[in-house]
């Protein structure tokens, strides 16, 4: 199994509800998983800009890959409340996106235990 199959099977949908709960949004952003790491800008994991968020996979862990989609979801959520995104290290909204990222992972353990003792299958 792929890493993106393993996510976009039951991990994702999970966190999505999650992440909607947690952050209060009533909708989502178009989200991309993609194998390309090339598609990002900037070397990172991920980003969210007025298309979307997009989540590399590639060569990744599923829970670092999903705790990248709740970062990059308090971005879109700091974009709704009207808040000037400044990705930089340290800065208001990238601090505030690293802790809720933190904070959502910590519960999505508490409920779904089981992602975080299996390994994923080659």
């Amino acid at each position: 199994m792929k890493i993106k199959e393993a996510i976009e099977n039951h991990m994702i949908k999970e966190l999505l509800t999650l992440c909607k709960q947690e952050l209060e949004l009533t909708e989502l952003p178009p989200i991309q998983l993609i194998d390309n790491e090339s598609s990002i800008r900037d070397s990172s994991f991920g980003e969210f800009d007025e298309n979307g968020i997009k989540v590399v996979t590639k060569d990744r862990h599923p829970l670092d890959v999903v705790r990248t989609l709740a970062h990059e979801l308090t971005h879109w959520k700091q974009s709704i409340e009207g808040l000037e995104l400044d990705g930089s290290d340290g800065s208001e909204t990238e601090n505030q996106a690293n802790a809720l990222a933190g904070i959502i992972m910590r519960k999505f353990a508490k409920m779904y235990p089981e992602y975080f003792t299996q390994s994923i299958p080659k």
